[in-house]
């Protein structure tokens, strides 16, 4: 707060006796000379500054409380506590002004102004005394521990009473002890740290929580009142017992004045609920106790077990099958590349006559369709007359079927020499599967936990295709997969001896082998090979496909995907047969009333073939969906193609004979859950047309015998798609209700 230079320290010359009186006489009369110890202590109230040597104590103020106490020699614990009690004097900051002495003083002083201002003299010698506010918790400690011990040595010299370190012992002027005092004030001056080594407080330090603690017990001790300490230790001890009482402060209870009624219905239901609910925990004991008794069951079988079958002999037996797996693995894909390379050659050879002879039938319709166009512009040469019939399948010719075979005895033979090197342990299904038999029977449950049911599809998967290589399923004589070896091993395995459910039968397994290993090679034969107008191949293909859905499952309304893919490419193969392999040409009336010409001749074997597919489709009713069917057949093929030829037909006998055979290739089980008088509304138009047929054969026929046999006909052809209520119109109109009645009964 204020701009002063740094102070100096000036040590104390030696003064004359005669300076001595007279700064002694100088209106300092009745104070005694304090010694150095006196000096330090009077820094508790102010710290002091002067330009010349000056060892009279210092000047108070009049109002000061504190200057009685520090004058008395012997200071007392009673006037310790006095003073602390009292209220300390404001210090305000003086400048005080000695114009009559050589010597000025400044420092702070108490002047007992309450109003804490500052009152400032200006001296001549611009002396200032600061005197610092004094606490009284916290006094300014400067006492150096040299001088400390030196008082002592003093006072023990003297052979005084003993004085507390913050009083001085004054000594008397021209003593002994005076001047010792005075020589060691002196030397003790220059162990002091200059004022620019020490730090001066102007303000008390901040003190701890334990100092003010230690603080405030000093001054319970220092007043002496022991009752102020057992009222704090009882005050200490009540607010402890209240902190525990708060923490652990139970809930009060409260009882109600008046009870509710209590009956014995109340005390029966009660004490029935009590036994209900100890019942349950009885029930669920008891499911508990069972249950405890069935796993020391099962831990005893287990335990017997492992009694039975040593550690040992368990852990030779999986060395030992994990050794065969290894090399079973091994021997297998290294086997793989030669086994699908056969597997090719064999599929391009039945692939190559196939498309042979599919792109001989489509160059023969073409020939013929360009060679009549050539013809329509000429006269028709006359041919017999003749409705037609389903042609017969196109077969390849002798020298093409015997170059087929030696190619096919060749790959045969190839494949046969793919284990040649190969013993029969990993080679012959029937002895790869005994292996697995032995610990089936030894060791179930690790057999069980190792899902080998599941791996072995995968496992034998290569060896059933290797015996496959020459199998053919679109033929008859190609022989039946069920009587190839591998069938026998694997049937054996999952059924047991003589065709008898064992106790361990893994009875998916064999499904499961003709769901990943068998269907796939069907489904390249009909994706690459299967001629849809073919109806030997089609009646191999469909009845193969029959017999599997009847033994083996596959074809379930939870199919695989394996399932699904067979089926999407069967629908595939007859939409590519109804789009690229059904050609009808259209001819003028003139040409096709003469049913010896050549166009109506092409255009009735064209209708042939078309019916042929029709009959093909139908072969697949319950393997193909029902609506796929419906589309592909009345959709696509009847009304698209067979129906436009049937309208043009001049001939009613040639449109009855050509129903016939169209409605004997749609499946029964179409009509089987229709409703009495109605029919597929896929077959309006053909139902439509055989009425008109009908009319046109009996409108004009005088002779009543073959009318009754014309109506008898397509009655019957009506009554097979379920139009009875057209049956009825053609009755009613005819008057023949006695046929009618004749084809209900039959």
């Amino acid at each position: 707060m204020f701009n002063k230079k740094a102070r100096r320290n000036f040590r104390q010359r030696r003064e004359s006796s005669e300076e001595d009186e007279g700064a002694a006489g100088g209106g300092r009369e009745g104070s005694n000379q304090t010694d150095s110890s006196k000096l330090l202590n009077e820094t508790r109230r102010g710290i002091w500054c002067s330009s010349k040597s000056n060892t009279a104590a210092p000047p108070r103020s009049a109002g000061s409380d504190s200057s009685g106490a520090e004058d008395s020699e012997e200071p007392s614990a009673s006037s310790s506590s006095r003073r602390s009690k009292e209220p300390p004097s404001t210090q305000t900051l003086s400048f005080t002004e000695d114009k009559d002495g050589e010597s000025h003083v400044c420092g702070l002083s108490s002047t007992g102004n309450e109003d804490g201002d500052f009152k400032v003299k200006r001296s001549i010698n611009r002396a200032v005394i600061f005197q610092v506010r004094k606490k009284e918790d916290s006094p300014i400690k400067l006492t150096h521990p040299q001088q400390i011990l030196k008082q002592n040595r003093r006072r023990a010299r003297a052979q005084q009473d003993y004085i507390p370190l913050d009083g001085d012992r004054e000594s008397t002027p021209g003593s002994v002890d005076g001047e010792e005092d005075q020589s060691d004030r002196e030397h003790d001056s220059d162990d002091e740290p200059d004022d620019h080594e020490r730090r001066i407080q102007f303000a008390p330090k901040s003190k701890t929580l334990r100092e003010q603690m230690a603080e405030k017990m000093g001054e319970s001790e220092g007043s002496g009142s022991d009752s102020q300490v057992e009222e704090d230790h009882h005050l200490w001890e009540e607010q402890q017992i209240r902190k525990g009482v708060k923490r652990h402060q139970k809930k009060v209870v409260d009882i109600p004045e008046t009870l509710p009624p209590v009956s014995i219905n109340i005390i029966k239901k009660r004490i029935t609920g009590k036994l209900e609910s100890l019942k349950e925990v009885h029930r669920a004991r008891e499911a508990e106790l069972r249950k405890m008794h069935l796993d020391m069951e099962s831990a005893r079988s287990s335990l017997e077990n492992l009694e039975n079958h040593p550690a040992n002999e368990q852990l030779l037996f999986y060395s030992s099958m994990n050794v065969f797996s290894r090399n079973l693995l091994e021997c297998l894909c290294e086997k793989m590349a030669s086994i699908n390379s056969v597997e090719l050659d064999m599929h391009s050879l039945y692939i190559d006559q196939a498309e042979s002879l599919l792109s001989q039938r489509r160059q023969a319709v073409q020939q013929e369709s360009t060679r009549l166009q050539q013809l329509t512009c000429k006269w028709n040469v006359h041919l017999e007359d003749d409705c037609g019939s389903v042609p017969a399948d196109l077969e390849p010719t002798a020298e093409q079927e015997a170059e087929l075979q030696i190619k096919r005895a060749d790959i045969l033979k190839t494949s046969q020499e793919i284990f040649a090197d190969v013993q029969e342990d990993f080679s012959n299904v029937k002895k790869i599967l005994s292996r697995f038999d032995e610990w089936r029977v030894s060791f179930p449950e690790s057999y069980n936990n190792a899902y080998i049911g599941l791996c072995l599809p995968k496992l034998l998967a290569p060896l059933i295709r290797h015996q496959l290589i020459g199998w053919n399923p679109l033929k008859a004589e190609g022989g039946d997969f069920e009587a190839l070896p591998w069938y026998f091993a694997v049937e054996k395995f999952c059924h047991g001896q003589g065709y008898e459910e064992s106790e361990n039968a893994d009875k998916k397994t064999l499904p499961a082998i003709i769901e990943k290993t068998i269907l796939p090679k069907i489904q390249g034969f009909v994706e690459l090979v299967w001629d849809p107008l073919s109806l030997q191949q089609s009646q191999c293909l469909t009845a193969l496909c029959q017999r599997i859905q009847e033994d083996y499952p596959v074809f379930d309304s939870g199919q695989s995907k394996t399932a699904k893919a067979f089926l999407e490419a069967v629908i595939q193969r007859l939409r590519s047969a109804v789009d690229n392999d059904v050609f009808i040409p259209l001819y003028p009336k003139t040409y096709l009333d003469k049913k010896s010409s050549p166009q109506f001749q092409f255009q009735n074997r064209q209708f042939w073939w078309a019916v042929k597919l029709l009959g093909n489709m139908a072969l697949w009713d319950g393997l193909v969906a029902q609506s796929v069917l419906k589309e592909l057949m009345l959709d696509r093929l009847l009304n698209r193609y067979l129906m436009m030829t049937l309208l043009n037909e001049s001939s009613p006998e040639h449109i009855i004979q050509k129903c016939k055979k169209v409605t004997g290739c749609f499946p029964k089980s179409w009509f089987g859950d229709l409703s009495a008088g109605s029919s597929l509304p896929q077959l309006q138009n053909f139902s439509k047309h055989l009425v008109q047929t009908t009319h046109l054969l009996c409108k004009d026929s005088k002779d009543t015998t073959s009318c009754r046999a014309v109506l008898s006909d397509v009655m019957i052809l009506l009554g097979t798609i379920k139009a009875f209520e057209t049956m009825k119109a053609i009755a009613e109109s005819y008057n023949c209700q006695d046929l009618l009645e004749s084809l209900h009964k039959s």
